[in-house]
């Protein structure tokens, strides 16, 4: 697939995104630490600081980033960079430094960062919920894992396991002439696109304690919604937590009775889960009233759906907002590959307008009463 977006200002947005080649389908911390190797390690003929000076003296910015389900090349440069970006680029997707130099330094830096985590509590709080609610599934870690027990073999094994022609999506966008993707793919084997995994999480509660002064509360549940009524979740969840002061989460919790600072949750829909997601904050005394206080307003939500002024509320907001989520370039960009990559229909976003505003209530509300699924609530919380 390519994905194109044209305007007039002299710079250009490349990126390539191998599909299916995440966490999800690697060893722990793997697809994130090969991500980071091509990011930071250069290429065999030129490692590390040559490669990345080149980069940096033509202002041409990179970025290597590994997500559950894709990995993806991201460059910006000005037009005239053009030739030269797609040369490095080629270079760096080919030969990568797959050195034990650079797979022992890659491994220190990640090693850091984990370690630089464990006093993060809302980085805990959201790690434990996954182990809890995903335990023995590849979300049960984090993108960068925890342990790092893999071999530079392996890491070279997902390389060529998953760097494949049936993998490539393309993104382009900017003032940029015309490029030959076909000179991207053909440097890279054929192969077998591996399956999505799906996976519904579990009913779960864990704590951890710690040293702090503040109750670190995050929740999920699932939420089963077909790609069709993603637009009547949205609404739903807007009026639930999403849409912050206003909402019956945020009145309940803080405005009424000042149990938190923030409490929100909002949906959570990719291709290998969907759910619904949030968190909060509060006083290590009230972290229980405020957990069953959250539980008691989902379980209103789902029984008595929502009234004609809320929905009124969500939709002028929804509608009103749209045009500054779709304003920039990389929106643009990111809006396009997210119509095609989730197996929505072409201009998705401008026909969900429409849905949007000509919901009734009384659709909406059948649709909430048909989703007691998110009642079905696990907590992850760190106290003291």
């Amino acid at each position: 697939m390519i994905i194109k977006e044209r305007d007039n200002l002299d710079r250009v947005i490349f990126e390539v995104i191998f599909e299916n080649s995440g966490a999800l389908f690697a060893k722990e911390g793997l697809a994130n630490f090969l991500a980071k190797t091509f990011k930071n390690r250069g290429t065999s003929k030129n490692p590390e600081t040559k490669f990345l000076q080149k980069l940096d003296d033509n202002a041409i910015h990179l970025s290597v980033a590994s997500g559950r389900e894709t990995i993806t090349f991201h460059m910006n440069f000005l037009k005239s960079k053009q030739n030269l970006a797609l040369k490095l680029l080629k270079e760096l997707l080919v030969n990568p430094n797959f050195s034990e130099k650079a797979f022992e330094k890659t491994k220190k830096e990640i090693l850091s960062s984990i370690e630089r985590k464990k006093s993060d509590f809302d980085y805990i709080a959201s790690i434990n919920l996954n182990k809890a609610t995903f335990k023995e599934t590849p979300l049960a870690y984090p993108i960068m894992g925890e342990k790092l027990e893999f071999s530079l073999e392996e890491v070279k094994n997902h390389y060529k396991n998953f760097f494949i022609k049936e993998n490539m999506t393309f993104v382009i966008g900017g003032n940029f002439d015309e490029i030959d993707t076909n000179k991207f793919l053909e440097l890279f084997p054929k192969g077998k696109k591996a399956k999505m995994p799906f996976f519904t999480p579990l009913k779960n509660e864990i704590t951890e304690k710690k040293d702090t002064e503040q109750a670190y509360i995050y929740f999920n549940a699932p939420f089963n919604v077909d790609k069709k009524e993603h637009y009547k979740a949205k609404i739903s969840s807007f009026i639930l937590g999403a849409g912050g002061f206003g909402s019956k989460i945020m009145e309940e919790i803080r405005v009424k009775n000042g149990l938190a600072y923030s409490a929100y949750a909002s949906n959570s829909f990719t291709n290998h889960a969907t759910l619904l997601k949030g968190h909060m904050q509060t006083k290590i005394e009230n972290q229980d009233f405020a957990t069953q206080k959250l539980k008691k307003i989902i379980l209103e939500f789902t029984k008595n759906g929502v009234n004609e002024e809320e929905l009124i509320q969500a939709k002028n907001f929804l509608i009103g907002s749209e045009p500054l989520r779709n304003e920039t370039l990389n929106q643009k960009l990111a809006r396009k590959f997210n119509e095609y990559y989730n197996g929505y229909e072409k201009d998705y976003y401008k026909k969900e307008l429409k849905l949007i505003e000509n919901i009734s209530l009384k659709e909406l509300n059948e649709f909430i009463k048909n989703h007691n699924e998110i009642n079905k609530l696990s907590f992850s919380i760190v106290t003291k």
